[in-house]
């Protein structure tokens, strides 16, 4: 019997030890809780969100207080039972806990887990802002009005530092830019084919993540859109399509399914570049004046013309013209509507080859079919300079310049931006200049 336990010994000794290591490690463990705020923000608007976490034994309590002005105000005790690895709290700060002010609080956040050792504990304590009123935005001026098609545009007040304001026409949001502390402009459009009881309306939030909505609705004038058919011929297509094949030998079909691809899908991706291009902006104005019309031009086609297309006799498409055709003599050289900053300069789809300008708070200008662009990106280039020469590449029948205005990617009529008057009436006189 005695040589058996002699002979057990050593294993009963592996077992003692490894139960002892497993003690240690296991239920004994060392390893502190994780706990974090959600946001790095330094200010707490209407919630207070964090996390606390322990993949070991698992959070067994947490705690959160609120100190300010000596005073320690409770927010949360809870416990948790074992396995408890993830813990994420929210707590609405609108109404606020009854005795906290806004203003500076210290926030402490003691979470301990399930270690036999009595519970790691870990404290995470920041001084904090507690901001839970809205900002205030203030329309300037009682009388706004906005054509169809065309730019509305305001100025604005907030009374607190905001992370974004501006005006949500529907479901899309034009930002606002500061001209000084308080004081914002905003250009705003009132797209084609919209719908005329369009919501409009101001938003403004603060760093808290405060939100304030105003309704806004300005006097909408209407517009009239002229009607055209565009005749689709062999010989035009026959003169287009090696274009597009030259830089595109994916391109595959008839030479007329070709050209309902261009016209639908290419326009569209065409858009959605042109939208991403609009996204480089100056935060101030780089414009003054009325804009620049090509001298000696003569209209070919209006912004809003709705097109029909043909070819031997039947309708194959419908489009809209987002801009205005001008023609004078083949390659006239193109000048800059106004002062701005190339951001796009090269072949842009069924544009060709185009030139954009950024005005500045999301104004550009575009000017397309250029047989040669003289300009290059980020050049600064003042009203009248030469930016090219007018041409015929891209989706385009004949010499000509396709011009454009845009606000914030959304396509604008361009004559509002050629009248002085209406330039004077709905934005100089806003801004008291």
């Amino acid at each position: 019997m005695k040589k058996t336990l002699k002979k057990k010994w050593p294993f009963v000794l592996l077992i003692l030890v490894g139960a002892g290591a497993w003690l240690w490690l296991v239920k004994f463990e060392s390893e502190k809780p994780t706990v974090r705020l959600a946001s790095d923000s330094p200010v707490i608007g209407r919630e207070l969100k964090f996390q606390a976490g322990d993949q070991k034994s698992g959070i067994a309590e947490v705690k959160v207080e609120a100190i300010q002005t000596g005073q320690s105000l409770s927010l949360l005790a809870e416990t948790f039972p074992k396995k408890t690895k993830l813990v994420e709290k929210v707590f609405s700060m609108h109404p606020r806990p009854q005795g906290l002010n806004e203003g500076e609080v210290r926030i402490k956040i003691t979470v301990k887990d399930h270690s036999w050792n009595g519970g790691n504990p870990t404290i995470l304590e920041k001084t904090m802002i507690i901001d839970t009123q809205s900002p205030q935005m203030n329309i300037l001026g009682t009388q706004h009005y906005i054509r169809q098609g065309g730019t509305g545009f305001i100025a604005y007040t907030i009374n607190e530092d905001v992370s974004s304001s501006g005006i949500r026409v529907g479901d899309v949001f034009y930002s606002g830019y500061p001209l000084s502390k308080n004081l914002f402009l905003v250009y705003f459009a009132l797209p084609v084919g919209a719908p005329k009881d369009i919501l409009f309306s101001g938003v403004a939030e603060d760093i808290a993540g405060n939100r304030t909505t105003s309704v806004f609705r300005p006097n909408i004038k209407a517009s009239h859109f002229k009607k055209d058919e565009i005749q689709v011929t062999d010989r035009f297509l026959s003169n287009i399509i090696p274009y597009f094949k030259d830089r595109d030998a994916g391109l595959q079909g008839s030479d007329l399914d070709i050209y309902l691809v261009l016209n639908r899908k290419q326009r569209e991706a065409d858009y959605q570049q042109i939208q991403k291009i609009c996204l480089e902006t100056s935060p101030r104005p780089l414009w003054s004046g009325p804009f620049l019309r090509l001298p000696n031009a003569k209209p070919m086609a209006s912004f809003g013309q709705e097109r029909t297309y043909f070819f031997k006799g039947k309708e194959i498409d419908r489009q809209t013209h987002l801009g205005v055709d001008l023609a004078s003599l083949a390659q006239s050289p193109i000048p800059a509507a106004n002062s701005g900053r190339v951001v796009f300069a090269g072949p842009l789809g069924i544009y060709g080859n185009a030139v954009v300008l950024d005005h500045g708070c999301g104004l550009f200008s575009m000017y397309s079919h250029l047989s040669r662009i003289d300009v290059e990106v980020k050049k600064d280039v003042a009203k009248g300079d030469i930016l090219g020469r007018s041409g015929a590449t891209g989706l385009a029948g004949g010499d000509h310049l396709h011009y454009a205005v845009l606000v914030q990617g959304v396509f604008v009529d361009p004559i509002e931006w050629w009248d002085a008057h209406w330039i004077k009436d709905n934005i100089e006189l806003k801004l008291g200049s």
